[in-house]
């Protein structure tokens, strides 16, 4: 087997103590807001209402042991129900990780391919124009919030050209294209410097000056030679970038409307929805160590020095 069983041991031990601390972090910073019962009565209830929800909801009981509970539903996969919705949270939270998918696998896709093109050409063009330049300009954009490129590329291409919706319901295509650009333009820097590092210390080796030795063309060692032997360092930011955008798109969900888990997670934190924040933050949590663990299997494949 390429990839050992115990560096996939290590990894997912990782990834799970990562899923662990992101959804005790929430748990204690919701629990830090007040208490959800108050939500669900007119402003004008009577104390004892308040409190006989609070009884019903499980929130007059000591932190530790709502902690306890809490663990509890998370092994088991039994939630409480929405508070808004009334229903399960499971389900709510997993109808809109399809449309993240979506909008976070096309926004990557687009990201790798902007961000590593720009990466190759900085590191292997002659011209120090070319060298320079498209890799300044990423930079530059990396001090631009998300959420500004996106109203950006509303204004430019939905309000004044027309060729893009503002907002969408997911139903048309065409709708994807702005978030997923906007969500692409922000990781393209990162993708992009990585690669051009990771060519030029290729660039550097030892067996790239002996291919040179032999006369191989310059074309073939850098396509056979140098890209392959940079993409295992490449993909390991991959996998972050591809973890990140599964829930790191809230916002530019928002500006949008677009309906993936992040918008689903926006509603659930103002509405103070427990119940269905903790699912959004466990789902995305365990998103991000799924494609990270897939990533690193894929780098390890590539580039077997990073399994150590």
């Amino acid at each position: 087997m390429p990839v050992s069983w115990r560096y996939l041991g290590g990894r997912l031990l990782t990834g799970l103590v990562a899923v662990w601390g992101a959804i005790t972090l929430v748990f204690f910073a919701l629990y830090s807001t007040g208490n959800p019962a108050v939500l669900l009565v007119p402003p004008n209830a009577p104390r004892d209402e308040i409190d006989r929800l609070t009884r019903l909801m499980g929130y007059d009981q000591p932190l530790p042991l709502q902690y306890a509970k809490f663990l509890g539903n998370v092994f088991t996969g039994h939630f409480p129900d929405s508070i808004r919705y009334g229903s399960s949270p499971v389900g709510i939270a997993l109808a809109k990780v399809p449309a993240s998918f979506a909008l976070g696998g096309t926004a990557l896709a687009l990201g790798v391919l902007l961000g590593g093109l720009i990466g190759y050409v900085s590191a292997t063009a002659r011209s120090p124009l070319l060298r320079r330049g498209p890799l300044a300009a990423a930079v530059g954009l990396e001090a631009v919030p998300t959420f500004f490129i996106g109203i950006l590329l509303v204004m430019a291409f939905a309000v004044g050209l027309g060729w893009f919706p503002a907002v969408t319901d997911g139903a048309d295509a065409s709708g994807i294209v702005l978030p997923a650009l906007t969500l692409a333009i922000a990781f393209v820097p990162v993708i992009a410097r990585v690669f051009r590092t990771a060519l030029l210390d290729v660039l550097q080796a030892e067996h790239i000056r002996t291919a040179r030795a032999k006369g191989l063309p310059r074309r073939v060692i850098i396509l056979r030679h140098v890209v392959a032997n940079a993409l295992g360092t490449t993909l390991n930011v991959v996998g972050i970038q591809a973890g990140v955008l599964l829930g790191g798109a809230v916002v530019t969900e928002s500006v949008f409307s677009w309906p993936g888990i992040g918008q689903l997670s926006i509603n659930a934190v103002q509405n103070r929805d427990y119940p269905l924040v903790i699912v959004c933050v466990l789902v995305i949590a365990a998103g991000f160590v799924l494609i990270n663990l897939l990533v690193d299997m894929l780098a390890a494949l590539v580039e077997p020095r990073l399994r150590s």
